[in-house]
């Protein structure tokens, strides 16, 4: 098999959990200025796997210097050929995650150019099988979203979730052409495990998070307080609106758990929380843990009567991609995803205040330890 995105949150935990399950993995990466492909990559299914090596497993693991940026990804033809025909499945979970106007061109370049030239390759390989992890998100600004549902002439609150769906769409036409066997996974905010709260990656809502902890830590040198502090922080958005948090391993047992059925191919599965968190639960819980009183939610509106302070300004630029989603999202039919998981007693556990507590505690000390996993 073959996954790209093998650096990131998601595909560094499938690629761990093929190995585990006994696979041959080939992880497609980039090197950085000063760190190889095959060290980033090892890197980061250790943190994955939660452990200094990967042990047996490793033996099973192959990367490539590659570029989903570039033709033929990067890789001189015979190489790519020789590796397309020892290939039975490809997971393309590489993607952009940048999300502004300004980043454009670039979010499409690695989100839908990349997907396009991830499609190619996955027609030359022997199994023509195609993985494509998309997000839930590309049901844009609508009420609801149904797993059978992409193009519905949804507005997109930016240019990822475009990205996304153009992404889509294409790998809708190549199994629609029978060129390869297409599935497409549809993950919602992705958290941390289950279990331990333990993240590898910190982009979403732990961002958000990082924020306001990075402020309070000022403000508490500042001040030379301790303890709990007081902010005057109105955030934009509605308290009886849902956030749709997965943790990482609901997502990745469910992404390997729906390749198995045959139902699979040709269809899209939303691998969603049934029961989402509405934002008085969430907030609240993050500001208790994170010792701060103050910040409340507030209708967009109040802002007209009453402008922001300069905290409150300084927050909505920073959280800019965060506030787009505070003031609501779909509600993700998962009918689909559940018909096949339940049965194989897969399921996304509830957002309770404690599992928030759990998850949140594991970052918060994660910061105050100076970001040591």
């Amino acid at each position: 098999m073959i996954v790209t995105g093998a650096t990131g949150f998601v595909g560094s935990h499938l690629a761990y959990r093929l190995l585990r399950d006994g696979c041959h993995v080939t992880a497609l990466a980039r090197a950085s200025k000063t760190v190889s492909a095959n060290n980033r990559v090892v890197e980061a299914l250790c943190r994955a796997a939660g452990r200094p090596s990967l042990e047996g497993a490793g033996e099973r693991l192959k990367v490539l210097d590659g570029d989903i940026t570039l033709e033929n990804l990067g890789i001189a033809s015979e190489s790519l050929q020789q590796i397309a025909a020892n290939t039975d499945a490809s997971w393309h979970c590489a993607a952009s995650l940048s999300f502004t106007e300004d980043e454009r061109d670039e979010i499409f370049s690695m989100n839908v150019d990349g997907a396009r030239r991830v499609l190619d390759f996955a027609e030359r390989t022997r199994g023509r099988r195609m993985h494509h992890v998309s997000t839930a998100y590309v049901a844009g600004i609508q009420d609801d979203a149904a797993e059978t549902g992409l193009d519905e002439g949804q507005q997109f609150r930016n240019p990822y979730e475009e990205s996304k769906c153009r992404a889509e769409q294409l790998v809708a036409e190549r199994h629609k052409k029978k060129s390869l066997i297409a599935t497409v996974y549809r993950p919602s905010v992705v958290i941390g495990d289950s279990q331990t709260g333990r993240a590898t990656h910190f982009h979403g809502v732990y961002a958000f998070i990082r924020g306001l902890w990075s402020a309070l830590e000022r403000r508490r040198r500042k001040h030379g307080v301790d303890g709990p502090l007081h902010l005057q922080l109105r955030v934009p958005g509605l308290e009886q609106t849902t956030l749709n948090f997965v943790p990482i391993d609901y997502v990745v047992n469910g992404m390997v758990e729906i390749a198995k059925h045959d139902a699979s191919h040709g269809a899209a599965f939303h691998l969603t929380n049934p029961a989402p968190t509405e934002h008085r639960v969430w907030l609240p819980n993050i500001c208790r843990l994170l010792g701060v009183e103050g910040i409340r939610l507030v209708d967009p509106s109040s802002f007209v009567e009453h402008p922001m302070n300069k905290l409150e300004a300084l927050f909505q630029k920073q959280m800019a991609f965060y506030y787009m989603y505070l003031a609501g999202e779909p509600r993700f039919d998962c009918t689909r995803a559940r018909a096949i998981l339940e049965p194989a007693q897969i399921n996304c556990p509830r957002v309770t205040p404690e599992f928030i507590e759990k998850m949140v505690g594991w970052y918060v000390n994660y910061l105050n330890s100076g970001g040591t996993l």
